[in-house]
């Protein structure tokens, strides 16, 4: 009938005034005047009313909670407030339970993806950079990118100008992204492997430059070896790098012809053996060892969490690439010995087995590699050409230090608890060589230690107000396309040369509406996508939320999802449970399971065929006539 087009207009357009006008008159006072309290109605009675109300409605008063300010949430125990002393407790109680400071960041939670329990663990394996032990960014990954900055001029003939180049930002990536190493590019990709945020050098692209590159390449293309995945926190001075030298290439080339010569690709190829000069020739692990409490992070309950693992009969080995002489120092800072004259082989007893210097991800796959003991006394390497053939409990009672090797040799030494795959679980922060490696290979259960974690919770929990707010707004681009698409099925159900349609009298007020409506949905859509961005900003100013891109997850969110069964943000979190812990995956979700929350079920039950029915029968009540109204009701 003639008033439904107005009617839904009345009921959009309100909301488009409340979110658009109230809604954020209001946050924004609070936000400009955090001393303000509400003046047009009386506090007491305002919140003796919201206090009473909310008695009876825990739901009411959490809400009532967190859009209020504390001050005036306090006012509900004042004794102004005409309430007994029951009323008093109980909502103080409350109040107390339903905004716990403690409890709105991240306590140390174990996530799970696959169900695990525990009593199938036979071995229990860790890696040790950035998992048991884990690395100060502001010194440790500063010092790599000095030491490679500096080899890149005295041994690879850069210009001594890129020494001046701006110091390093440790917060300017994250881990997750993908180093486009032919054009110059980082980008991060979503779950579908579409390249959403894409920066050249330092220099983020726009919309049109990221389709024009990206918008034509498929899934496989990023797997190629042109890309060179951020897997773990040890690349991000790479990319760092990386990204400068590229800028500086297009600035400088025509002053340094060594540059102009040089592609992209070499540079990246460059980047990466002057960092591995680092590791290799003492310049980062000497200045660790001799500082230890400078570059790694103290980490209390990791010893505790070893012996508990080890005291409840599984076995327990370390599994890293870093070789003897650095393992030794990086394990005595962990185990509470930081100085070199106190060093002792007493952190081994934490351990049943340990494999220095395993090549990872090689070591997973290439069953041919040679494994040598390690003399602890003295760092000496000895064959071991019988390691696959002389008992487990011969070659464990000479010393249960080795080298290199592969994962035969591993199940071998483990064999009296480990009969497959599926009983060993390894603890490890490296995406592709601790996590992918192991669970597609080998069939390992995995757990992926994430320090971000707890930054991307907490961020979360604290955005909750936004997070509604984007919710609402989403609602509303629903709504708004709802009634876009009804307004369109109207004009294409009639033939506007047909005069025996009811509609055709009203094609041009349809059309109208349609206009101003789509223009609506773009405003909508534009603010939907601001304020997305701000939702983002706090996680990260440059690339926003780790494991997520806009609405959908990340591709590096994906892979945790499908590799991890466990995640966390450090290791010793393993410790707040107990060695028999049965983690339980939360139920997984598709569209057709939230189906009331699906955007086509909204608008399938916003529209129903009355609507259209009442459009065939003509505007002022009247039979419909031929088939045009049969048409628009087939429509509907």
């Amino acid at each position: 009938k003639p008033s439904m087009l107005s009617g839904f207009n009345v009921r959009i357009r309100t909301r488009i005034l409340t979110m658009y006008c109230v809604y954020p008159m209001i946050t924004s006072a609070f936000v400009m005047f955090p001393k303000m309290e509400p003046k047009f109605v009386s506090v007491p009675l305002m919140t003796r009313n919201l206090c009473l109300r909310s008695r009876n409605s825990p739901s009411s008063l959490r809400k009532w909670q967190r859009f209020t300010k504390p001050s005036i949430r306090t006012k509900c125990s004042d004794n102004s407030l005409n309430t007994n002393d029951n009323t008093k407790d109980d909502l103080k109680a409350i109040d107390e339970w339903d905004v716990p400071e403690t409890y709105q960041r991240y306590q140390g939670e174990i996530f799970c993806n696959r169900a695990l329990n525990m009593k199938r663990i036979a071995a229990v394996g860790f890696d040790m950079d950035y998992t048991l032990a884990q690395y100060i960014p502001e010194t440790f990954e500063v010092l790599a990118e000095h030491g490679a900055m500096e080899k890149l001029v005295n041994f690879m003939g850069y210009p001594s100008e890129i020494l001046s180049l701006p110091d390093y930002d440790p917060n300017f990536f994250q881990r997750g992204l993908v180093i486009d190493k032919l054009r110059g590019n980082i980008i991060k990709l979503d779950r579908h492997m579409y390249v959403k945020v894409a920066f050249h050098g330092m220099n983020p692209l726009n919309e049109e430059e990221r389709r024009g590159i990206y918008g034509n390449l498929n899934q496989k293309s990023f797997s190629s070896e042109i890309y060179a995945n951020i897997d773990t926190l040890f690349s991000l001075p790479d990319a760092f790098m990386f990204c400068h030298l590229v800028d500086f290439k297009d600035a400088h080339s025509d002053k340094f012809p060594m540059l102009r010569e040089k592609s992209y690709a070499q540079i990246y190829k460059d980047v990466r053996r002057s960092v591995d000069l680092c590791h290799r020739d003492g310049f980062i692990k000497n200045r660790v060892m001799d500082e230890p409490e400078k570059f790694i992070q103290a980490e209390t309950g990791i010893v505790d969490m070893l012996r508990r693992f080890k005291n409840s009969g599984r076995k327990v080995f370390l599994l890293t690439n870093s070789l003897w002489d650095y393992t030794h120092a990086v394990m005595n800072h962990v185990t509470g010995r930081s100085r070199r004259a106190l060093w002792t082989l007493d952190w081994l007893d934490l351990f049943d087995l340990v494999i220095v210097g395993a090549s990872k991800p090689s070591f997973l796959e290439d069953p041919n590699l040679p494994i040598f003991r390690v003399h602890t006394e003295d760092g000496r390497l000895s064959n071991m050409d019988n390691a696959l053939f002389d008992p487990p409990e011969v070659s464990l009672a000479a010393g249960k230090v080795f080298q290199g090797g592969n994962w035969q040799h591993l199940h071998y030494l483990l064999r009296d608890s480990v009969t497959s795959g599926e009983q060993v679980m390894y603890v490890g922060d490296h995406m592709f060589s601790d996590v992918i490696r192991g669970k597609r290979s080998l069939g390992w259960r995995t757990v992926l230690v994430v320090p971000e974690l707890a930054h991307e919770v907490d961020a979360s929990l604290q955005q909750t107000t936004r997070s509604r707010r984007i919710a609402e707004l989403r609602e509303l681009c629903d709504e708004l396309d709802e009634w876009v698409d009804r307004l369109s099925l109207m004009l294409s159900a009639c033939d506007s040369e047909n005069p025996a349609c009811s509609l055709v009298p009203r094609r041009q007020h349809i059309a109208e509406e349609l206009a101003k409506a789509t223009g609506e949905l773009a405003a909508v859509k534009e603010a939907f996508g601001a304020e997305l961005r701000a939702y983002h900003k706090p996680f990260h100013p440059v690339w926003g939320q780790m494991f997520k891109v806009g609405y959908q997850n990340s591709r590096f969110a994906q892979q945790v999802q499908s590799y991890a069964c466990l995640y966390t943000s450090k290791v010793s979190n393993l410790g707040l449970v107990s060695p028999e812990m049965n983690y339980r995956t939360q139920k997984d979700l598709m569209p057709h399971d939230q189906l009331e929350d699906t955007p086509l079920r909204r608008m399938l039950k916003a529209r129903g065929n009355i609507i259209i029915e009442s459009f065939s029968t003509g505007p002022l009540g009247g039979a419909g006539a031929g088939s045009s109204g049969g048409a628009a009701g087939a429509a509907g």
